[in-house]
């Protein structure tokens, strides 16, 4: 099957068309400034990937973190993602993650938690690099997931299943149908896995139903719901004994209700959420940081409620854009000695609330023949409850024809903490907002369908940084400041085989940050032959980098992580070279040549992993 990425076009935006690839994507500089990568469901599927970091690991600019071939314990640094350098798996992290607009994360801490965002059913996946005020309230960077939709009139679906090393089992199944102006979906998807190592076990199972209408010709109406849940052992670090208890289950409903509207002079879409989340983290010891604490448990609850609307009113050659971002938060955590029964730690209930409006403006001035213009201002406010209100600010200037453009922009983002900083944080209305400034300059070029070209220079300056001191207390700890460049670059030779190069280098000018490798790189490609055959291949590096291995302000926890280098490969037939069927029969193997590597301190990967499966599609 050959894989097409379809680039939209906006401004100055290049459509790019990447045939046989599996990780063809878009690789924009957006109208108002953010360098957004997406990546679709057909490379999600030829990646073989089981969740986000296994996605990710090849786009641009961003580094994980995993422990085992399926799960992610969440407790620590077990299943996480990095886009340059942010999304720290410290509580508060500055990076999140939106499933059809919904923020899915742990909100008392306000971790990106994997497990909680499932990649079965996503259409897309939008990684979003750089600050962007106008869709990203409250964070660095991001990840946008979208669910999939039954578009075509009458009724459709997919079954996948695989068996791999270690005894893992993973299989989905999706059906939709549409009838008119009404279409509905439904999923189901599970997996399991023992891992490589004792106490390695992990089992995941998610589901989402959604009911659309078509309200006339230019609105529609959808309700989205999502169910994960997650039970996923950590090994412990490698020469350390076994754990016994160490067990980190979530579980999270979201439910959701868009109205998208795309008339001439107003686009836009209006969201009401809700979702309603559970950790349950079984501990032998139930402080992280003293090895001689009691056996317990820690014990998460919380609640999220909000709306998100954001709408475009083109006005000729201007297009003035107006939102909202409301978001009310309310949790409750305690940590529960097992021999006692008793709380060691209740810090009660805690709510707030954050308010982030928004407005834009751009123009697209035609200077030429298919050359255009485009400058762009925004700029959002936010109000927190309970810390001081802050602005993020953005401006993009682009300049460019289908096959070639220049871009530039600079943009603010603003990052409060979790809950559980007014329970760690005696003095917490003492804290300032951490705000990243970021500055972008970059080029693209095509030459024709044959090669493509975007190449990316940035600055980011992060203050105000959030941590934990030696007393366990939130403060803002200091500064951050780091250089890079990311450069992507795909040839397209035949429609039948496409090869890319993609590579990031980054120096931060302040020494030892967390999960920022100097350099990262991903060579691979994709190749029908035969008709019936596919081979997907790519080569991941990364240099040496930094990790906490426990969560301090501290400098001397952080640990050296070393280099690596992987190879994966999926080997594919499709079913209509011997049956009737529509689908396909694959072998994939990820880290093929059994390379020893690791994401995190003490925790080695399971080397070599592969999977035998089957694809169906009716």
């Amino acid at each position: 099957m050959t894989s097409i990425l379809f680039a939209a076009v906006a401004a100055t935006n290049l459509q790019i068309t990447v045939t046989a690839s599996p990780i063809a994507r878009e690789e924009l500089f957006t109208v108002d400034g953010a360098e957004v990568c997406t990546v679709g469901a057909d490379q999600t599927s030829r990646l073989t990937a089981q969740d986000l970091p296994t996605v990710l690991r090849s786009v641009p600019g961003v580094s994980v973190s995993r422990y085992s071939p399926i799960g992610a314990y969440g407790g620590a640094q077990g299943g996480s993602i990095y886009i340059r350098g942010t999304g720290e798996s410290r509580p508060g992290s500055s990076l999140t993650v939106f499933q059809d607009g919904v923020p899915t994360v742990g909100s008392f801490f306000a971790h990106p938690l994997m497990d909680l965002n499932p990649i079965d059913f996503s259409e897309t996946l939008e990684v979003v690099k750089s600050p962007r005020p106008r869709t990203v309230p409250n964070a660095f960077s991001a990840v946008e997931m979208t669910t999939w939709r039954q578009r075509d009139e009458g009724a459709a679906g997919e079954a996948d299943v695989a068996y791999g090393r270690f005894s893992t089992l993973v299989g989905s199944l999706k059906a939709g149908v549409k009838e008119g102006p009404f279409d509905a979906a439904a999923g189901a998807a599970y997996r399991y896995s023992e891992g490589k190592r004792d106490h390695n076990t992990a089992e995941l199972r998610n589901a989402f139903v959604r009911a659309g209408a078509e309200l006339g010709e230019n609105d529609y109406l959808t309700f989205i719901y999502h169910r994960a849940e997650s039970k996923v052992e950590d090994p412990g670090p490698k020469g350390f004994p076994t754990p016994v208890r160490d067990r980190f289950d979530t579980d999270l409903d979201s439910y959701a209700v868009r109205l998208v509207s795309d008339h001439e002079y107003v686009q836009g879409s209006s969201l009401v959420y809700v979702t309603d989340g559970r950790i349950r983290w079984h501990k032998d010891h139930i402080s992280d940081t003293n090895r001689n604490s009691p056996s317990g448990w820690s014990k998460t609850d919380w609640q999220t409620w909000g709306y998100r609307g954001l709408y475009d009113l083109c006005l000729s050659d201007f297009t003035l854009s107006l939102g909202l971002d409301e978001m009310v938060e309310r949790g409750r955590t305690r940590t529960i000695n097992e021999a006692t029964g008793r709380a060691t730690w209740e810090p009660g209930t805690k709510y707030d609330y954050l308010t982030s409006p928004y407005a834009g403006l751009r123009a697209d001035f035609q200077t030429g023949e298919d050359w255009t213009l485009t400058p762009s201002v925004g700029a959002r406010y936010h109000f927190m409850s309970d810390l001081h209100g802050e602005w993020a600010p953005a401006a993009a200037l682009s300049f460019g024809r289908k096959e070639f453009g220049v871009f530039a922009s600079y943009a603010r983002a603003v990052h409060y903490p979790g809950l559980v900083f007014r329970a760690n944080t005696t003095a917490w209305d003492e804290l300032e907002a951490e705000t990243m400034d970021t500055f972008t300059l970059g080029v693209r070029a095509a030459y024709e369908d044959l090669v493509k070209v975007h190449v990316a220079a940035f600055r980011n300056e992060i203050r105000d940084r959030f941590d934990l001191d030696a007393a366990g207390q939130y403060h803002n700890a200091s500064d951050l400041k780091a250089n890079g460049i990311e450069a992507t670059v795909r040839v397209t030779p035949t429609e039948d085989l496409g090869v890319f190069v993609c590579a990031t280098y980054t120096i931060p000018e302040t020494a030892h940050v967390s999960r920022l490798p100097e350099a990262t790189g991903v060579v691979g490609g994709s190749w029908r032959f035969l008709e019936y055959w596919h081979l997907d291949a790519d080569v991941k590096y990364s240099s040496s980098m930094y990790a906490y291995s426990t969560r301090s302000a501290d400098p001397s926890d952080l640990s050296k992580v070393p280099c690596y280098w992987t190879l994966n490969v999926r080997l594919a037939c499709d079913l209509q070279a011997f049956s009737p069927l529509d689908g396909e029969i694959y072998l994939a193997g990820e880290n093929v040549l059994n390379r020893r590597y690791e994401y995190f301190p003490d925790y080695e990967m399971p080397g070599a992993m592969v999977y035998v499966g089957v694809k169906l599609k009716f």
